[in-house]
């Protein structure tokens, strides 16, 4: 599961001034759930600008109070600590059980290559990178056998207003949404702008992106992406609208023992972390979707991914993976579909024109 976003660059026109009438370009930074968040949109007024822009960030800070893993009073952490203490299902709010539900049927559409149940086996690698040893093998057997939608369930009764609730299996069974939470609370920012009437926005959470109708006067919004290589500039751009990317890749954030690298990618199925190197940069209709299936798709591979995009409405992909060995020559190997194509065939000639 991917624990971090890969920043994607954001080339962007900074509008000097407005003719009479127009909307204004605004654009505020702020850090949020442990990223830097970026607000770009077009406005009528400084303070409907200001206003809105205090209402997406009131809102990453309350998912983030319900999201993170790494805060033992936050709602999910605390309701799978009572759930399996009580053995009985907890009360949750409308919006956790929103996200459970979207990650459940991630699960299930990437036959489960994205699995927020992975929690236990995050865990143990994360001290592993502390200590430069693997787990211990009983210790990954015994998370291994906590993972997987069978150790939790939600339930909704009818109600004015209905009751929402999660129930986990087993005390130890905990819940990890750092492949969602992000590109959830993107689109949450998104429907509240728009509940404002501000319909041309951009909204950049650590890489993960998602943006509306195009700036006035421009076809879309321009977004860079990045491949295997750590540049500090765009390796190309994509022109979007109406869509969000996000990107999942272990460039930077990996670990070596006993002389293996291994990613901060997880495959929940099999217990370890990826020992490929890889990219997948995924564009979707929401941030939630987009953030989840990159995640998932890094944990399918090439082959597998293309497959599950190419099944999915509104679905693009673009997978870069480093070619294998030490081979004299040997170039990655890039799969896309739909608008990455194109990228796919640039790439693959600055390649083999190097």
């Amino acid at each position: 599961m991917r624990m971090f976003s890969v920043l994607v660059g954001v080339s962007l026109l900074i509008l000097p001034f407005a003719a009479a009438g127009e909307p204004v370009r605004y654009e505020f930074l702020r850090e949020k759930m442990a990223v830097p968040v970026r607000l770009v949109f077009y406005a009528d007024s400084p303070d409907g600008a200001a206003s809105a822009a205090e209402a997406v960030y009131d809102r990453f800070d309350e998912l983030n109070r319900m999201m993170s893993d790494y805060d033992p009073e936050s709602e999910i952490v605390r309701a799978c600590r009572e759930s399996g203490e009580k053995g009985e299902a907890v009360e949750i709010s409308r919006s956790l059980y929103e996200v459970l539900r979207m990650a459940r049927e991630m699960n299930l559409q990437t036959g489960g290559a994205f699995d927020i149940s992975v929690s236990p086996i995050v865990k143990l690698w994360r001290r592993s990178r502390v200590f430069g040893r693997r787990p211990p093998e009983d210790f990954l057997r015994r998370a291994k056998g906590l993972v997987g939608n069978r150790h939790w369930e939600l339930g909704e009764s009818a109600g004015d207003p209905p009751r929402f609730t999660l129930r986990v299996a087993e005390k130890d069974v905990r819940l990890d949404l750092g492949g969602i939470a992000k590109g959830y609370a993107i689109d949450e920012g998104i429907r509240i702008l728009e509940e404002r009437g501000i319909c041309s926005a951009l909204i950049d959470a650590g890489g993960d992106i998602r943006v509306t109708a195009p700036p006035p006067g421009k076809e879309g919004w321009t977004i860079g992406g990045v491949t295997l290589e750590k540049e500090e500039e765009a390796a190309y751009y994509l022109t979007v609208s109406d869509a969000a990317i996000a990107t999942s890749g272990d460039m930077f954030q990996y670990f070596e023992i006993d002389s293996v690298r291994y990613s901060h990618i997880i495959d929940p199925r099999s217990g370890e972390p990826l020992t490929t190197r890889s990219v997948v940069s995924v564009l979707a209709p929401g941030a939630a979707a987009a953030d989840a299936l990159a995640s998932g798709i890094s944990v399918l591979g090439p082959d597998a991914g293309i497959r599950l995009a190419e099944s999915l409405p509104e679905v693009e992909t673009l997978v870069i993976t480093a070619p294998s060995g030490e081979e004299e020559g040997a170039v990655p190997r890039i799969a896309a579909t739909g608008r990455f194509l194109r990228i796919r065939d640039e790439l693959a000639e600055k390649e083999h024109g190097q």
